[in-house]
């Protein structure tokens, strides 16, 4: 059963990169399209076995299909492929944007979300997996089967989607921006070492620290470990709890309103 990819953005071209580069190979054809042929010169030059094509060919071969678009964009992909569509496809999104009852409402086939992580593109991290109204369990099945061979699979609701892609999808981002400020602020007060080597400090500290909890190392313990009451750890925690929580509910605010706004202006 082959499977497609409509769209190869960021996100579309990760996740074929991803499952084509992955230690466990793919057996099934692996279809790509965009509406940017040029787009697809390098995957195609990196992946001599990928195959493209328009959308329409792509839901005549593939009967699944991720849909890897812009949210504005759905609606216009839709109708390319409605009329190839059959019970027997199913149609995953990897947006939040795009609610699960309203695009099953909108085909005639088995639906799915899947919320991938920029991890994926060094075949770690994790996917969300949502199920849509009338997938098997011999979808979710097959979704695990592909995704698991590139990240670890946590499946979820579509209502607990929005905290959960805060932490899988857009952590990568938060997690380099809050990396990126660190480094800065050392290299503020300590301007003679160069910032190139902050940026490696941190990113190794931050390596080596997401491998403590392989060793049985909890989040707990780590603090308990390094922060002594009246040191300079303990002084740093103190600082960053005056300001962290406030920002992730504000980060969290934002991203739900955004959500929203977005969700209210799609069509299908």
């Amino acid at each position: 059963m082959a499977i497609g990819f409509i769209g190869t953005g960021r996100m579309g071209s990760m996740l074929v990169r991803a499952l084509l580069g992955a230690d466990r190979p793919i057996d099934e054809d692996v279809w790509a399209s965009n509406r940017s042929p040029e787009k697809l010169e390098d995957l195609s030059f990196r992946y001599q076995r990928l195959r493209t094509g328009e959308n329409r060919e792509l839901a005549r071969e593939c009967r699944t299909l991720f849909l890897c678009v812009r949210p504005a964009d759905t609606a216009e992909a839709l109708e390319e492929v409605r009329a190839e569509l059959t019970p027997e496809h199913l149609l995953v999104t990897i947006t939040n944007v795009v609610e699960l009852e309203r695009l099953a409402a909108a085909v005639p086939c088995r639906t799915a979300k899947v919320i991938p992580s920029f991890a994926q593109f060094v075949r770690r991290g994790v996917s969300l997996l949502m199920p849509g109204p009338r997938a098997t369990a011999e979808d979710l099945a097959r979704l695990h089967d592909l995704l698991e061979r590139v990240s670890r699979v946590y499946e979820i609701s579509e209502s607990q989607s929005r905290a959960a892609t805060n932490v899988v999808s857009c952590g990568p981002g938060f997690l380099a921006r809050f990396c990126a400020g660190w480094a800065e602020a050392a290299h503020d007060m300590q301007p003679d070492i160069p910032m190139g080597d902050w940026e490696f400090l941190v990113w190794e500290t931050v390596r080596a620290t997401a491998e403590l909890p392989r060793a049985g190392i909890a989040g707990k313990e780590i603090l308990e470990e390094v922060s002594t009451p009246g040191g300079m750890t303990y002084e740093g925690l103190q600082a960053m709890d005056e300001v962290l929580p406030a920002m992730w509910a504000e980060v969290m605010r934002r991203t739900a309103e955004r959500e929203r706004i977005l969700r209210a202006e799609i069509e299908l």
